[in-house]
């Protein structure tokens, strides 16, 4: 058994480790309530203005048939893959899933890969496994706000129109709640929206085909945006359900330590009373 020094020592230490994963337990939780509430109030725009572009697509026969971000490139043959991670770990299985459904669609299809990566862990994970990294977007954080994607966006229409992929798709997690969510696949380019669907009876100013130009890489950057608060919400709450299992072990282990420890001091209080009981009897005699 150990000795009461060592026991005392590693109990310390549990107790240490105890308090960073309660604080960053409690970190994460305010984190994931203030995006979760970022997330259920941009969530409806970005809903209604992926139906304004079925309707100005549906306006737009003729521009739609000749532009491949709507109606694609005959073959493809190498995907833009958006793979939205965590920039640290500490978040359970998070990570791991959609690492594993990106590779599981590359290999199904069986299509190279330009990554471009938004957290360190992805661009790790997919660099380990031999694919290219095309950009690197690994300093976006929970403050930045549309704006900072500018950059992604272009990245994306450069890359899908000089033909460095043929098709794009987002990899991330879509936030329901806090327990609930759910490592989601989603093409983005070629845009490829229902033209059969019955077109609105709008008038438009100017012409359906120029506004479908205009509005399409703004509404490109917003569903990116959106795929990132919801990643960032359904990191904080991964990272939180983490950290709180993390913190029960270690006061079920604490706990443990403790019995441990009364054990091996009781059992040094007995070894010293039979010491001096038999001291006392070689004395008497």
């Amino acid at each position: 058994m150990a000795n009461l020094r060592d026991i005392k020592g590693h109990i310390g230490s549990v107790q240490s480790i105890a308090k960073v994963t309660r604080a960053m337990e409690m970190v994460s939780a305010a984190k994931s309530h203030r995006l979760q509430a970022r997330v259920e109030s941009t969530r409806p725009f970005a809903e209604k203005s992926w139906e304004v572009l079925v309707h100005l697509t549906s306006a737009a026969g003729s521009c739609v048939q000749e532009n491949p971000m709507f109606c694609g490139y005959s073959d493809v043959g190498s995907t833009g893959l958006v793979l939205m991670t965590s920039n640290r770990g500490m978040v359970g299985r998070y990570n791991h899933e959609l690492v594993s459904l990106a590779t599981r669609y590359l290999e199904t299809y069986e299509r190279e890969a330009e990554v471009i990566a938004i957290g360190r862990t992805g661009r790790d994970a997919m660099l380990r496994q031999g694919y290219h990294v095309h950009a690197d977007f690994s300093h976006f954080s929970d403050s930045d706000d549309i704006t900072a994607l500018a950059p992604v966006t272009q990245v994306l229409l450069d890359g899908f129109e000089e033909r460095h992929f043929d098709e794009v798709v987002l990899v991330y997690t879509e936030f329901h709640t806090a327990l609930r969510v759910n490592p989601r696949l989603r093409q983005l380019l070629p845009l490829c929206p229902d033209v059969s669907a019955s077109a609105r009876d709008y008038i438009y100013e100017p012409n359906p085909e120029e506004l479908l130009l205009a509005l399409t890489p703004r509404l490109i950057r917003f569903q990116v945006y959106q795929a990132l608060l919801e990643s960032l919400a359904a990191e904080n709450a991964a990272r939180r359900t983490a950290m709180h299992a993390a913190s029960q072990n270690a006061s079920e282990l604490i706990d443990d330590l403790t019995v441990s420890y009364n054990k091996a001091r009781q059992q040094s209080i007995t070894t010293e009373l039979l010491e001096v009981l038999g001291g006392s009897g070689a004395l008497s005699k």
